[in-house]
């Protein structure tokens, strides 16, 4: 499949890229917001760079990685599914449930395939932690945290979608739901802004997924760099020890009626980022339609969390 990129992100040079090329995927064109200006990355060398429209309007492109900062998601997303092509798109797809209806419908007038790029739900990691025998999940907790971000970073302004609950606590939550299979309702949510900033510095949720189960998780752009998830099932306990964005080996423990450190757990080497291309690549090819409910219940709760954010 060939692959046209809309931006120059560091995430697409220093993940995706790689990951498509190892994956059998040609990269063919790179659309930047002033074409004037190409990038002299050797990554794209032999790639042709001009602007977003341009590289929308070649028919050499077959599918559309979209990276561009969280609020340009849904219009650039739209503008390549109009244009005929399938589309990866970075988290979070959409800001709100009214910008997920609208990329389904484009999707779907395009019968074109799209999928959020959720890199971790292709980790196996996460089918073991699924499987283990700890009894039925009771409690979660997560946490994702980096230092701040530098001045300019689009992370740092609200109206671009910026802050840790949309970047980092899209992670978070999307583990309750893939833990506990159940629609979550937001509870409670507490927010403190980043000082001289509009956006949170840290954001912390409690998530009822009904019977009893909860998922607490904080995000932070204000601390060290860090990410744990601990499941508590009713006869043990489990925890991965880098959930989110871990080496090609990482780690998990385990217990059963046992506290301590528990049993360690080598998970086999693994590019999840390889992997989703690989897949969003057969699932394009297989005409699969997309699923949008996911995407539909992470804008909704985030949503309404990033909704408590007290004003500077």
């Amino acid at each position: 499949m060939q692959f046209g990129i809309l931006g120059d992100a560091k995430i697409s040079r220093e993940q995706l890229i790689p990951a498509m090329r190892a994956a059998g995927a040609k990269i063919v064109h790179l659309g930047r917001r002033d074409a004037s200006q190409p990038s002299d990355d050797p990554i794209y060398d032999g790639v042709r760079q001009s602007s977003y429209e341009d590289m929308l309007a070649d028919p050499q492109v077959e599918a559309v990685y979209n990276p561009l900062p969280n609020h340009l998601h849904v219009p650039w997303t739209v503008k390549a599914l109009e244009a005929g092509k399938h589309v990866l798109c970075e988290k979070p797809m959409a800001l709100s449930v009214k910008e997920v209806d609208t990329v389904e419908a484009a999707a779907k007038a395009a019968g074109r395939y799209v999928y959020e790029a959720f890199m971790v739900r292709h980790h196996p990691q996460w089918a073991w932690l699924q499987s283990v025998d700890i009894g039925a999940p009771q409690l979660m907790s997560a946490h994702f945290s980096y230092p701040r971000p530098g001045a300019g970073n689009v992370r740092n302004v609200a109206a671009w979608g910026g802050g840790p609950v949309w970047d980092i606590g899209c992670y978070c939550l999307l583990s309750g739901m893939r833990i506990f299979k159940a629609k979550p309702k937001l509870l409670s949510s507490q927010m403190c802004l980043a000082e001289g900033m509009d956006v949170e510095k840290t954001g912390a949720a409690m998530i009822d997924f009904g019977d009893g189960r909860y998922l607490n998780f904080i995000a932070s752009s204000g601390a060290g760099l860090s990410q744990m998830v601990h499941l508590v099932g009713e006869t043990g306990w489990a925890r991965l020890d880098a959930p989110f964005n871990p080496p090609r080996q990482t780690t998990g423990h385990w217990a059963q009626g046992a506290l301590g450190v528990g049993e360690r757990v080598e998970f086999a080497e693994c590019n999840q980022y390889q992997t989703m291309v690989s897949d969003f690549m057969a699932a394009c090819q297989a005409g699969k339609t997309p699923d949008f409910a996911d995407s539909r219940i992470l804008a909704d709760i985030l949503g309404q969390i990033v909704l408590d954010r007290p004003q500077g």
